[in-house]
């Protein structure tokens, strides 16, 4: 009997130990949960910073014609070296990004000095990516998708509505055109 008494003790020290040890890394582990928190405020929060401090006066809210006119020139300096259209899942927000300006000042210039939105201005270069794969002689044999995917384009009928719209007819027949 004193044998029992003396296992069942040493049993029950051990569910005592393993219950203070499971709290202690649960405490442990919130924690640390925590402290990335907190972490990852701080870097968003440094991110924002340094992006307005790239470039000020392109960041203030209000913005005069010639900062933009500045923009929209490197914006096409950018887009025509780098070709960041041809990513088929470009924001705003990236190109922004890359830019070192803000979604809403890329968005607006782009609106009052091109006349079209991002969407139509991303289109547009992609659309005139295209003109020039289909008609290129080592391009000849790539199917008409492959090419409308190499040029950012996700849907067969998007691309071919906004090449028909851009350019007047379908892929396929300005392809026929140019090849003959």
């Amino acid at each position: 009997m004193a044998e029992v008494a003396l296992v069942n003790k040493h049993l029950l020290a051990l569910i005592i130990s393993g219950l203070i040890a499971a709290i202690a890394v649960t405490i442990l582990l919130v924690r640390n949960r925590n402290l990335q928190r907190a972490l990852h405020k701080q870097q968003i929060a440094n991110n924002d910073n340094s992006v307005a401090e790239v470039s000020p006066e392109l960041n203030a809210g209000t913005h005069s014609d010639s900062q933009q006119k500045e923009l929209v020139e490197r914006l096409v300096q950018f887009m025509e070296e780098n070709k960041p259209y041809l990513e088929s899942h470009i924001t705003v927000e990236r190109l922004a990004n890359k830019l070192n300006v803000s979604p809403k000042l890329l968005s607006s210039t782009i609106n009052s000095q091109l006349h079209v939105n991002f969407f139509e201005l991303i289109g547009n270069y992609r659309v005139a990516e295209a003109k020039k794969r289909l008609v290129d002689s080592e391009l000849r044999q790539k199917p008409i998708s492959e090419i409308m995917k190499s040029c950012g384009f996700n849907s067969k009928s998007v691309f071919n509505q906004a090449f028909k719209k851009s350019v007047g007819v379908t892929p396929s027949h300005y392809r026929q055109q140019h090849l003959h």
